[in-house]
Protein backbone atom coordinates (compact mmCIF):
# COMPACT_ATOMS: atom_id res chain seq x y z
CA UNK A 1 0.00 0.00 0.00
CA UNK A 2 2.73 2.23 0.12
CA UNK A 3 2.22 3.46 -3.24
CA UNK A 4 -1.41 4.75 -2.42
CA UNK A 5 -0.03 6.51 0.62
CA UNK A 6 -0.36 10.86 0.04
CA UNK A 7 2.06 12.83 1.91
CA UNK A 8 -1.31 14.38 4.24
CA UNK A 9 -1.12 10.47 5.33
CA UNK A 10 2.56 10.13 5.89
CA UNK A 11 2.85 13.73 7.83
CA UNK A 12 -0.61 12.67 10.16
CA UNK A 13 1.18 9.33 10.74
CA UNK A 14 4.76 10.96 11.87
CA UNK A 15 6.57 7.84 10.98
CA UNK A 16 10.01 8.07 12.70
CA UNK A 17 11.91 7.02 9.49
CA UNK A 18 9.32 8.54 6.69
CA UNK A 19 10.91 10.68 4.18
CA UNK A 20 8.04 13.38 4.07
CA UNK A 21 8.38 14.77 7.49
CA UNK A 22 11.92 15.61 7.03
CA UNK A 23 10.95 17.59 3.39
CA UNK A 24 7.91 19.76 5.18
CA UNK A 25 10.84 20.53 8.26
CA UNK A 26 13.61 21.25 6.24
CA UNK A 27 11.83 23.43 4.23
CA UNK A 28 9.75 25.00 7.07
CA UNK A 29 6.35 24.41 5.54
CA UNK A 30 3.00 24.97 6.67
CA UNK A 31 0.66 22.43 7.23
CA UNK A 32 -3.20 23.61 6.28
CA UNK A 33 -5.93 21.67 7.83
CA UNK A 34 -9.81 21.69 7.56
CA UNK A 35 -9.66 23.58 10.32
CA UNK A 36 -6.46 25.97 10.59
CA UNK A 37 -2.55 26.26 9.35
CA UNK A 38 0.36 24.97 11.11
CA UNK A 39 4.00 25.69 11.13
CA UNK A 40 6.05 22.70 10.58
CA UNK A 41 8.39 23.56 13.51
CA UNK A 42 4.91 23.36 15.61
CA UNK A 43 3.52 20.34 13.60
CA UNK A 44 5.63 17.15 14.75
CA UNK A 45 5.29 16.24 18.24
CA UNK A 46 6.69 13.30 18.88
CA UNK A 47 6.73 9.48 17.68
CA UNK A 48 3.59 8.92 15.56
CA UNK A 49 2.66 12.25 17.21
CA UNK A 50 1.40 15.60 15.93
CA UNK A 51 -0.67 18.75 16.65
CA UNK A 52 -3.40 17.74 14.89
CA UNK A 53 -6.61 17.59 17.05
CA UNK A 54 -9.69 14.90 16.62
CA UNK A 55 -11.59 15.30 13.50
CA UNK A 56 -8.78 17.79 12.26
CA UNK A 57 -7.93 16.16 8.45
CA UNK A 58 -4.73 17.81 6.64
CA UNK A 59 -5.86 19.33 3.25
CA UNK A 60 -2.83 20.82 1.66
CA UNK A 61 0.57 21.60 2.38
CA UNK A 62 2.65 24.71 1.24
CA UNK A 63 6.10 25.23 1.21
CA UNK A 64 8.56 27.99 0.43
CA UNK A 65 10.59 28.13 -2.45
CA UNK A 66 14.29 27.46 -1.58
CA UNK A 67 17.00 29.09 -3.27
CA UNK A 68 18.61 25.92 -2.76
CA UNK A 69 17.63 22.40 -0.97
CA UNK A 70 18.68 18.72 -1.14
CA UNK A 71 18.13 15.73 0.28
CA UNK A 72 19.48 12.33 1.24
CA UNK A 73 18.45 8.94 2.56
CA UNK A 74 20.40 6.03 4.13
CA UNK A 75 17.86 2.87 3.38
CA UNK A 76 17.16 0.40 5.49
CA UNK A 77 17.78 -2.29 2.91
CA UNK A 78 14.39 -4.21 3.88
CA UNK A 79 11.92 -1.74 4.35
CA UNK A 80 13.64 0.87 2.28
CA UNK A 81 12.42 3.99 5.09
CA UNK A 82 15.27 5.74 6.65
CA UNK A 83 17.63 4.35 8.99
CA UNK A 84 18.99 8.60 8.63
CA UNK A 85 17.57 10.84 5.89
CA UNK A 86 18.62 14.46 6.15
CA UNK A 87 16.93 17.57 4.05
CA UNK A 88 19.25 20.69 3.99
CA UNK A 89 17.79 24.00 2.51
CA UNK A 90 18.71 27.60 2.45
CA UNK A 91 15.81 30.10 1.86
CA UNK A 92 13.30 32.72 3.32
CA UNK A 93 13.49 30.89 6.63
CA UNK A 94 17.26 30.81 6.44
CA UNK A 95 19.16 27.30 6.65
CA UNK A 96 17.28 24.08 8.20
CA UNK A 97 18.89 21.00 8.30
CA UNK A 98 15.83 18.12 9.00
CA UNK A 99 16.74 14.86 10.25
CA UNK A 100 14.51 11.52 9.97
CA UNK A 101 15.50 8.01 11.00
CA UNK A 102 17.59 8.35 13.64
CA UNK A 103 16.20 10.94 16.75
CA UNK A 104 14.05 8.74 19.73
CA UNK A 105 11.50 11.65 19.12
CA UNK A 106 10.86 11.13 15.70
CA UNK A 107 11.87 13.58 12.82
CA UNK A 108 13.96 17.15 14.72
CA UNK A 109 16.07 19.92 13.33
CA UNK A 110 19.71 19.17 13.69
CA UNK A 111 20.86 22.80 14.73
CA UNK A 112 24.60 22.46 15.16
CA UNK A 113 24.55 22.02 11.86
CA UNK A 114 22.50 24.80 10.63
CA UNK A 115 24.78 27.21 12.17
CA UNK A 116 27.60 25.81 10.82
CA UNK A 117 25.95 25.78 7.52
CA UNK A 118 24.38 29.43 8.18
CA UNK A 119 28.14 30.97 7.81
CA UNK A 120 28.70 28.83 4.99
CA UNK A 121 26.32 27.08 3.03
CA UNK A 122 28.61 24.44 1.48
CA UNK A 123 30.08 20.55 2.26
CA UNK A 124 32.75 21.73 3.55
CA UNK A 125 31.19 23.79 5.98
CA UNK A 126 30.27 20.75 7.86
CA UNK A 127 33.73 18.99 7.76
CA UNK A 128 34.77 17.73 10.95
CA UNK A 129 31.00 18.76 12.33
CA UNK A 130 28.90 16.33 14.90
CA UNK A 131 26.19 15.41 15.86
CA UNK A 132 25.35 14.11 19.54
CA UNK A 133 24.14 10.53 19.87
CA UNK A 134 22.50 11.40 22.94
CA UNK A 135 18.49 10.89 22.47
CA UNK A 136 18.83 9.13 19.02
CA UNK A 137 17.78 5.33 18.08
CA UNK A 138 19.75 2.18 18.28
CA UNK A 139 18.96 -0.43 17.46
CA UNK A 140 19.74 -3.63 15.65
CA UNK A 141 20.34 -1.77 12.55
CA UNK A 142 22.17 0.97 13.79
CA UNK A 143 23.47 2.14 16.95
CA UNK A 144 23.29 5.67 17.68
CA UNK A 145 26.67 6.00 17.27
CA UNK A 146 26.30 4.89 13.77
CA UNK A 147 23.16 7.15 13.41
CA UNK A 148 25.09 10.50 14.72
CA UNK A 149 27.86 9.93 12.60
CA UNK A 150 25.71 9.65 9.12
CA UNK A 151 24.03 12.41 9.88
CA UNK A 152 27.02 14.93 8.88
CA UNK A 153 27.88 13.21 6.41
CA UNK A 154 24.18 13.24 4.31
CA UNK A 155 23.85 16.77 4.96
CA UNK A 156 27.18 17.01 3.39
CA UNK A 157 25.97 15.68 0.36
CA UNK A 158 22.71 16.69 0.40
CA UNK A 159 24.73 20.34 -0.42
CA UNK A 160 26.21 18.30 -2.81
Amino acid sequence: MRNRGTIGGSLANNDPAACYPAAVLGLGATVHTNQRQIAADDFFKGVYTTALKDGEIITAVSFPVPEKAGWQKFKQPASRFSLVGVFVSKGPAGVRVAVTGSGAGGVFRASGLEAKLASSYSAAALTGATVSAENLNSDLHGSAEYRAALIPVLAARAIG
